[in-house]
């Protein structure tokens, strides 16, 4: 069930990223996100920046922390009922042990966890190999996420999830799905396959555009995952549709996605949170939608309103992706959610994991340490240890530019499609 927005403080050290101009993600350059590459401009809500912190100097071991995984609590009570629902599994880092995926709590056993290794594929000579700590994805075949939510102990009552969706059923959908009111209709709103068709709606007076993708096999009776894509500042919605930073193809005909577009290009964390809120009620109201796995990924200004979102709205979305999120004053307290955030070492100029993925690292109840910084040439993907095993929090780091789609030295195609949509799909 969707929860009512609650109000939050508000920190005053975001940098403003614009977006960066470029193909989709997905296509082995940089997003088409719009305005200028790199951190400067002025925030539309705040002229502090948002990615503070201290940089870290020095380059840490390529090695990576190693992902604590560990088997999520077999029937553990839970405290609060939560809408979304699903565990991430374990994994483990090159050379580390295999951490088996929790049991599911309602019988049965649980798919084994996988041993991921890096994505980044061969690095060239010389080059240092990347190291993915962010923990596998089980066998295809593993049972969905049961709607559990962990208790202060970080117990359990849920199982793990399959890497091809996320789901015992066909098409990823959760054997414990949270169908919308849109099941069994037939579908009104614009399907865009391309950067066209987009949907309009009146918020505050105001006509929004944003553009819907759904699967090609689309199933009136079956309820998909849903996840909703923001583009950088001065960007729009065609940045980020039809490719939805590289996930449609990824997906597998799994997941409906959904890009807004921000009024003159940049996102308003007050006007837009309607917004968000107006799409929702449309989407799910006309498309048969999980209403337990509706999810997030920005980039740049949007990675910052994902940050807002994701803790403006408690319950309503299930995980949260940023890349190079700042550009909007950043919340100061957040109900726990699963977080991925990455950032290339172009940006890190006294800042670092700091200002992206630490404060949900502390808020889901995580170990807060210092994370490693990519090898030349590559990315290093690290799992924050301790965190609750429904609410993981990773911080990806690449020697790269401002970019939701970086390339390691030698490839042409991108690791972070596969990386963003191995945390979403978990769920």
């Amino acid at each position: 069930m969707r929860s009512g927005s609650s109000s939050i403080l508000v920190l005053t050290t975001s940098i403003f990223f614009a977006g960066c101009s470029g193909s989709d993600a997905g296509t082995g350059t940089n997003p088409g996100v719009g305005g200028n590459g790199g951190s400067g401009g002025t925030s539309n809500t705040s002229n502090a920046p948002g990615t503070g912190g201290v940089a870290q100097t020095g380059g840490l071991s390529s090695t990576g922390g190693t992902a604590t995984g560990g088997s999520p609590g077999v029937g553990g009570t839970t405290t609060t009922p939560r809408a979304t629902g699903g565990s991430p599994t374990g994994g483990s880092p090159t050379g580390g042990t295999t951490a088996s995926g929790g049991t599911k709590a309602t019988g049965g056993t649980s798919a084994t966890g996988g041993t991921k290794a890096g994505t980044g594929g061969a690095l060239p000579t010389g080059g240092s190999a990347s190291v993915m700590a962010s923990g596998g994805t089980p066998a295809a075949g593993g049972q969905a996420p049961t709607g559990g939510r962990a208790n202060s102990a970080g117990t359990s009552a849920i199982a793990g999830s399959s890497s091809s969706g996320g789901s015992s059923t066909v098409g990823g959908a959760s054997s414990n799905a949270k169908p919308s009111s849109g099941c069994g209709k037939t579908p009104t709103l614009k399907n865009s396959t391309s950067t066209a068709n987009q949907n309009t709606l009146t918020v505050s007076g105001a006509s929004r555009q944003y553009l819907i993708r759904w699967p090609t096999n689309y199933d009136s009776t079956h309820p998909y995952r849903l996840i909703l894509g923001f583009h950088g500042a001065g960007g729009a919605d065609t940045d980020i549709g039809p490719s939805y930073f590289g996930l449609f193809s990824l997906s597998n005909n799994s997941t409906i996605f959904v890009a807004p577009s921000a009024t003159g290009g940049i996102w308003n964390a007050t006007t837009d949170l309607t917004l968000v809120d107006e799409i929702l009620k449309a989407v799910e109201a006309d498309l048969c939608i999980d209403t337990s796995r509706v999810e997030l990924e920005g980039f740049s200004q949007g990675g910052a309103m994902v940050a807002v979102l994701a803790c403006q709205r408690p319950g309503v979305f299930r995980a949260a992706v940023g890349h190079s999120r700042g550009g909007l004053t950043a919340p100061t307290t957040c109900q726990p959610i699963p977080y991925l955030g990455s950032l290339g070492l172009s940006d890190i100029s006294g800042n670092s994991q700091a200002t992206q993925t630490d404060p949900f690292a502390k808020w889901n109840g995580c170990t807060v340490s210092t994370m490693p910084l990519a090898p030349t040439g590559s990315h290093v993907c690290t799992k924050y240890t301790n965190c609750p095993a429904v609410d993981p929090v990773i911080f990806c780091s690449f020697d790269g530019p401002h970019t939701a789609s970086p390339t390691d030295s030698g490839k042409t195609a991108s690791w972070m499609p596969q990386e963003a949509w191995s945390f979403l799909s978990q769920f």
